[in-house]
């Protein structure tokens, strides 16, 4: 795992890929490791050109602690649990508000971008590189919709998030009951195969094998 607060650009990733980020104080039930809490991708708009870097950059904010929460969800997620927790101490009216906002408006919100940078920063985060074009109906797509339909299935809720976590603090009840900082996806019905199609991009990440056109097609699953 790389800690996302040193992680930078120059450190060796791959142009596309899906992420998946967990938090120091959060396992599994049985506390062997640790669980996911969030997992994304980028680019999957047909056309779209996001490197996964770039994603993981705005999630991430500056260097000094400086950040966009309206060009990251995952930032605005976490900025509102912060400010519901607080009771009143962290003050943002405008925050989540708009697809952008004037330099007076985000001056204020500075002090909460940083403590959300702050907490992310403190995150780990391991990644599939997946190297496959654009598009809803990519590869990179297709595993994040699992993934998250796998942890969050009708079943019930695999990984919960812990009594202490954040994210129970969240306006957003998806969030609360699913134990992730997602909203898409949220108990979607999964397919069993897609676990072979992850675990060939485990091999591809890991140098085991090249980079396919598509698993899913040489799989038969297309």
């Amino acid at each position: 795992m790389r800690v996302l607060r040193n992680c930078t650009g120059r450190m060796d990733w791959p142009e596309r890929g899906v992420y998946f980020f967990f938090e120091p104080c959060e396992f599994l039930p049985d506390r062997s490791t640790h669980r996911v809490v969030r997992v994304g991708t980028h680019a999957v708009s047909k056309g779209a050109s996001s490197k996964l870097w770039g994603r993981l950059r705005t999630h991430r904010g500056g260097l000094t602690g400086s950040g966009n929460h309206r060009g990251s969800v995952f930032r605005r997620h976490v900025g509102a649990a912060l400010i519901a927790k607080s009771e009143g101490a962290l003050h943002a009216p405008t925050w989540g508000k708009g697809k952008s906002a004037p330099k007076n408006i985000r001056v204020k919100e500075e002090y909460l971008e940083r403590e959300v940078s702050k907490y992310l920063g403190d995150m780990s985060l391991l990644w599939l590189a997946i190297q496959d074009e654009s598009g809803p109906a990519s590869d990179r797509s297709y595993i994040e919709k699992n993934c998250i339909g796998l942890l969050t299935c009708s079943e019930g809720i695999i990984d919960s998030g812990s009594n202490n976590w954040l994210g129970r603090y969240s306006p957003q009840p998806t969030i609360r009951a699913s134990g992730l900082w997602n909203i898409d996806y949220i108990s979607r019905e999964y397919c069993p195969k897609f676990l072979d199609v992850f675990a060939k991009y485990v091999d591809v990440t890991l140098g085991k094998c090249k980079q396919p056109l598509t698993v899913r097609k040489d799989l038969g699953l297309l």
